[in-house]
């Protein structure tokens, strides 16, 4: 296993293939039976359970797994009544994945939104977002990740607050730094109304070292996703498609694409220009076992 994510990069391109990211969490732990609870809780009241879901990940293939931490932050576990245990939750789930992962993955310390809007249209200033990212950063630092993944930001003046907060506790460790787009008739734009190119430009200016998208589209979008990425900046480019769009059936969310769809479109994600690929909703181990199948031999 190689020993920081710049050494997984170098190894993987001389190998001409992607870093193999995780897939989903959120959807590990319905299918486990998690109603009605923060996705961080089970890292205190079952962490068996996420242990195994690492664990599967890994035996899947996968070089990279990330805490379960999304809503890790202060604000968006206040929703939770669990404010009181940021430093708890967060330092467990890193203690979890790092247990999980051997010396067989890198651990990435998960970041997403706080939930809250950024001003000027709400009252969420940068400074305060800087303050309360810090604080999970903190824990997870503690807990020994070895990067940080910063996922399914939206606004992007929230993501280069999170970018900040990393930097300013571990100037050394790596960030990467996800933003989910839609694709319009326009083109590919968040829903603050920001391009990929702006996206990627603000980001690496705050210190990511790889940069690019996940959630909300499925593979065939984020594949054209990644070719405007790609013709834009020469930088590290990471890609965590949906497993397309949800439906109800029966009461249950199911996606779009089966795990042996959902992999076809994984050489071709790596053709547009992505170092690394992943799944993000709707997604399983299954997903990564058949995604790295299409680089072996």
């Amino acid at each position: 296993m190689a020993g920081n994510l710049k050494e997984l990069f170098n190894q993987a391109q001389a190998e001409n293939r992607p870093v193999f990211w995780d897939g989903a969490m959120g959807t590990q732990l319905i299918a486990r039976g998690l109603v009605g609870k923060a996705p961080e809780w089970w890292n205190l009241e079952k962490p068996e359970q996420i242990e195994e879901i690492h664990r599967d990940y890994v035996l899947a293939g996968a070089e990279v797994i990330q805490t379960n931490t999304f809503g890790g932050n202060r604000l968006k576990l206040k929703g939770a009544g669990l404010e009181d245990k940021v430093r708890e939750v967060n330092f467990r789930a890193g203690e979890i994945a790092k247990k999980a992962s051997g010396d067989r993955a890198l651990v990435a310390g998960d970041i997403g939104p706080t939930g809250e809007m950024m001003s000027p249209m709400g009252s969420l200033t940068p400074q305060q977002a800087e303050e309360v990212f810090a604080e999970q950063a903190e824990a997870l630092l503690s807990a020994g990740v070895d990067l940080f993944s910063i996922e399914t930001m939206f606004d992007l003046e929230e993501a280069c607050s999170a970018i900040r907060a990393v930097k300013k506790l571990a100037k050394e460790v790596p960030i990467v730094a996800h933003m989910t787009f839609r694709k319009t008739p326009r083109g590919f734009f968040t829903i603050m109304g920001t391009t990929p190119e702006q996206a990627i430009d603000k980001m690496l200016e705050a210190g990511a070292m790889v940069v690019g998208s996940n959630c909300t589209i499925g593979p065939s979008e984020m594949v054209e996703l990644i070719e405007i990425m790609r013709a834009h900046t020469p930088a590290f480019l990471i890609a965590q498609p949906n497993a397309g769009s949800p439906r109800l059936e029966d009461k249950k969310e199911v996606y779009e694409y089966q795990a042996e769809e959902f992999a076809e479109y994984a050489p071709r994600l790596f053709q547009a220009g992505a170092n690394a690929i992943g799944a993000c909703c709707g997604s399983s181990p299954e997903f990564i076992r058949l995604i790295r199948e299409k680089f072996s031999g």
